[in-house]
């Protein structure tokens, strides 16, 4: 799926059923179908995981058989790597926007850091099925999203340097941006046993504890 795709609101399995049923047997548009299994599927590792989700049962709710589901999304775990990327996506969106609306570093760290609770708040079931997902077989699948996730951070980082004319070191950057991450998806899995902080409570605690190294990094006559 390209990015365009990846990027779109999310739709559920019920909206596309709706639209679905306003084609004849048979003759459904490739794509749509495809975003059918998608949100099919995306609801299904919700509720039961990636090992108790099953291909059959997923033809089964989209209403085809289930070589049609493997030709037109692949692999169970290729199915499960799209629907990963694809929150990954939406949460990178997300983020991004906030922090390009902010000039300070400071407030670009708040905002963004809201902005990621906020998505949890919002997607915390699916949140706590498929990004801390405890399957072993999972494992390097959360890590790329992970990476990938930190990559968007460091982009934003070395922009806001660049537009504060900081010559900033990418490894450092790099380091900074993992220590966000680490941070916030810390504090997000631990919001799961504490549910009465909100949002802005979050990231107010990880603001509190991030802004003051981050504004040592953006010093622009800091020496390493």
């Amino acid at each position: 799926m390209n990015s365009a795709n990846m990027s779109q609101q999310l739709e559920t399995a019920e909206y596309l059923a709706t639209l679905v049923a306003e084609h004849a047997h048979g003759r459904v548009p490739r794509e749509l179908r495809r975003r059918q299994v998608l949100a099919v599927a995306t609801e299904l590792f919700i509720d039961r995981g990636f090992l108790s989700a099953s291909m059959d049962e997923i033809a089964r709710r989209v209403g085809v058989s289930k070589p049609v589901v493997y030709e037109l999304v692949g692999s169970k775990e290729a199915l499960f790597h799209e629907v990963v990327q694809a929150e990954i996506a939406r949460l990178g969106e997300r983020v991004e926007a906030a922090v390009n609306a902010e000039p300070d570093p400071t407030e670009k760290l708040r905002a963004g850091t809201l902005a990621f609770f906020r998505f949890i708040s919002e997607r915390r079931a699916a949140w706590r099925s498929l990004m801390a997902m405890p399957e072993a077989s999972m494992t390097s699948e959360m890590a790329g999203a992970r990476r990938v996730h930190a990559r968007l951070v460091a982009s934003l980082l070395m922009r806001s340097a660049a537009e504060s004319g900081i010559d900033a070191d990418p490894i450092v950057i790099d380091a900074v941006a993992h220590a966000i991450n680490g941070a916030s998806e810390a504090l997000a899995l631990w919001w799961h046993a504490h549910p009465e902080l909100s949002a802005e409570a979050l990231a107010e605690i990880a603001t509190q504890l991030v802004a003051p190294g981050l504004l040592a990094f953006s010093n622009p006559g800091r020496t390493g």
